[in-house]
């Protein structure tokens, strides 16, 4: 999907790195709930489905399959601070914390249906654009290799991308915020929770804000 080479290998080398680290913190995090580990995986999966769609050959991939998986991840989201256990974190607080990821997922599996040529969306011959419904060729020169030609489609396009954006410098603001503010141990260091928990909300940051320019270079 992205034409220019720069910016392609940039978001390769992010979605490559977040999925890395979501994987390293579910195998790591141990002592953590299993709730918290199964969403350190699915937000892997996540960054290697973004991956895959900033390059051509993942418009390649089956698009139902991805729009099915990332629309159950995000009502599981939603699903998971209303019914199962929290701890300490009442059930409103929960979904608090957790809404933000189910609206990141929800606009994975927008992006997956607006952009798929999956047979059962109603085209064929994966990975050309000019079977794609709502995708047209982009001029030379241009971020990407398509853009959504509906005028509905572009402004929902754009919408997501000024939430996730907002939700990118929420985010990375809580993870500068929660790694200065935190008790230093001996030496000066930060603990072991405290980082983890910077660091966490620095990856989704980093992560929204990828997805916030691969909406901006649909439109």
């Amino acid at each position: 999907m992205i034409a220019a080479t720069g910016l392609r290998w940039i978001l390769t080398l992010l979605f490559c790195a977040l999925a890395v680290y979501g994987l390293w913190r579910a195998g790591t995090a141990r002592s953590h709930p299993w709730i918290a580990r199964l969403a350190h995986v699915l937000h892997a999966f996540m960054a290697l489905a973004m991956f895959a769609m900033s390059w051509s050959w993942g418009m390649d991939l089956p698009g139902t399959p991805q729009v099915i998986f990332f629309s159950a991840v995000a009502v599981w989201f939603v699903v998971a601070a209303l019914v199962l256990p929290n701890g300490p974190e009442s059930w409103a607080r929960a979904l608090a914390g957790r809404l933000p990821h189910a609206v990141m997922t929800g606009a994975m599996a927008w992006m997956v249906a607006a952009m798929s040529s999956d047979a059962s969306m109603g085209a064929s011959g994966a990975g050309q654009a000019h079977d794609m419904p709502g995708m047209e060729m982009s001029a030379p020169g241009t971020l990407a290799t398509m853009t959504l030609s509906g005028t509905g489609d572009r402004w929902s396009a754009g919408l997501l991308s000024l939430v996730l954006l907002a939700l990118a410098l929420w985010w990375l603001a809580e993870g500068f915020d929660t790694g200065r503010a935190v008790p230093r141990a001996k030496g000066g260091a930060v603990s072991d929770g405290a980082a983890h928990a910077a660091r966490d909300a620095g990856c989704h940051g980093l992560m929204a804000l990828g997805m916030a320019v691969m909406f901006v270079v649909m439109v």
